[in-house]
């Protein structure tokens, strides 16, 4: 639309013959053309609310009456277009998933690979696919089990052996090479012995390595803020690794103490993937059994570490604005606590509680979703005035990295674009009604010939009035906003945080 705008001044400029009243059409048409793409930019900066997350927060563990508790407020935050539970729990899975399952693996692993082996011996090689496909699946599917668990390796590689041949004798080749190339990846050093499974097996399994190896190799490199890196369910280093691996996808878990989330990466030929891996965040987050969010060990880790791990979720999965609702028991009683988290400095910018003696009705819980997104009144809730709470900065991790100041700093107070946005709006409305009053009075079209007068000039009255006009607030709003983008904070509560894409995510809920 500008550019067509900016063409069709340029004609007029350079010899356009339109009638004067089409001229005057399109003179008029600037203010109106401009006023639209401030209303378009507003319009784009509030649609980022609807792509925001609610995640639940718990210490110790999420009580029997927890979900009674916070789904009023989740299905009030829902109507706002504010995911939560599943939902966000599923892009969540498209960068990590839970090491290991609430089933877990059989506790009887190694003789059902035994079991499965006889079947495929015996020529029964359906019944083998079927007992041996979900052992392998298991295995992958808890990858923290066989981390830790050293002796599940060798049931593993011969239930995958005997899978691959079982599918080769049922006439699926693609199959027979897609598993020995997930055992290929996953043990590099595997070998497929001649005298336990025949020549054929053997030369199989060879051509399947050679097949891989000519698709050439990707790099693989892992950021740890510590732990022993696991990829595939075998142990790779204690601290950062880089590894050429082979095309593929492949399972990437750290173990510090307890186990991270799996990370699933694919690495292609002549390409690398970085993963940068902090197990305590992994830790506290919660996939699954209903419920998407954050598990604490203590009231400690949970106020050092909320905000941040809240900011950090949010950035991965490119929310545009994140919410924690959840139980809480400060020293004034159990309460159901909502906050609503700047993913620009990981910090809180509102928190609310509502009290659980007695029991809250449904509108109380409802009315706290209201007052996390900014909207209706405040009765029925406790607001916490977040000026008297003491502000807890995390320990810098890989993804978010605070900035602890000196004495003070200076922070934004509001997403910056604003203030360019009514600056372009300034500069443009200005200068078009400067061209107007400058080209009046001039010849619309090419000079007349020598002593004959222009019959054809401009007037572009009262439209180069009314345009300047215009940009008069446009340019006090300007003063304004850059007069007071910024303030100075105490240094005891400032911790700057440099994330990406968070300006414009933080303020979604506040306008």
């Amino acid at each position: 639309m500008a550019g067509s705008l900016l063409t069709g001044r340029a004609s007029s400029l350079f010899g356009d013959t339109q009638p004067a009243q089409e001229q005057s059409d399109m003179v008029g048409m600037v203010p109106r053309l401009l006023a639209s793409l401030v209303v378009l930019f507003a319009s784009a900066s509030s649609a980022h609310a609807e792509d925001g997350i609610a995640l639940e927060v718990y210490t110790g563990q999420r009580s029997a009456d927890a979900p009674r508790l916070v789904a009023p407020v989740l299905d009030e935050l829902a109507k706002s277009k504010i995911d939560s539970g599943d939902t966000v729990g599923r892009r969540i899975a498209n960068l990590s998933t839970p090491s290991q399952t609430v089933a877990g693996i059989p506790p009887n692993f190694a003789q059902e690979a035994d079991a499965g082996l006889r079947l495929y011996a015996q020529g029964n090689f359906n019944a083998a696919i079927q007992k041996l496909n979900p052992l392998v699946e298991a295995a992958q599917h808890n990858s923290a089990a066989f981390a830790k668990v050293t002796t599940l390796a060798p049931p593993l590689q011969k239930a995958m052996i005997a899978l691959a041949l079982a599918y080769s004798r049922n006439g699926d080749q693609a199959a027979m090479r897609s598993m020995f190339f997930e055992m290929i990846r996953s043990f590099p050093e595997a070998q497929v012995a001649r005298t336990v499974y025949g020549p054929e097996a053997a030369q199989a399994f060879e051509e399947s390595r050679k097949t891989l190896a000519a698709m050439g190799t990707g790099k693989l490199i892992v950021h740890v803020t510590k732990g022993a890196v696991f990829v595939d369910e075998t142990y790779r280093s204690s601290g950062d690794l880089t590894l050429e691996v082979p095309p593929g996808e492949y399972r990437v878990l750290v173990i510090d103490n307890q186990p991270s989330r799996t990370h699933n990466v694919t690495i292609t030929a002549n390409s690398e993937k970085t993963l940068t891996i902090d197990a305590a965040y992994d830790q506290a987050i919660n996939t699954g059994n209903g419920w998407t969010g954050f598990l604490f060990a203590n009231d400690a880790a949970r106020e050092a570490h909320e905000a941040e791990y809240a900011a950090k979720l949010a950035h991965e999965i490119k929310a545009n604005s994140v919410a924690l609702v959840g139980l809480d028991q400060p020293k004034s009683g159990a309460v159901v606590v909502g906050s609503l988290i700047s993913l620009e400095r990981a910090t809180e910018i509102r928190r609310a509680n509502v009290a659980l003696n007695p029991d809250p009705s449904r509108e109380r819980l409802k009315a706290l979703a209201h007052y996390i997104v900014g909207e209706g009144d405040t009765g029925g809730i406790d607001v916490v005035d977040l000026s008297k709470q003491p502000v807890h900065v995390a320990e810098p991790t890989a993804a978010l990295q605070p900035k602890m100041v000196a004495q003070s700093d200076t922070v934004d107070t509001r997403w910056g674009g604003w203030r360019w946005i009514s600056l372009g709006a300034t500069v443009g409305l200005a200068g078009t009604g400067a061209t107007f009053y400058l080209l009046n009075g001039h010849c619309n079209g090419p000079p007349p010939p020598n002593g004959s007068p222009c019959t054809n000039v401009f007037d572009n009255h009262p439209y180069d009035r009314d345009t300047l006009l215009a940009a008069l607030p446009f340019a006090a709003l300007t003063v304004y906003l850059f007069a007071t983008q910024t303030k100075t904070v105490d240094a005891h509560t400032a911790a700057l945080v440099p994330v990406s894409h968070g300006a414009v995510a933080t303020y979604a809920f506040t306008w």
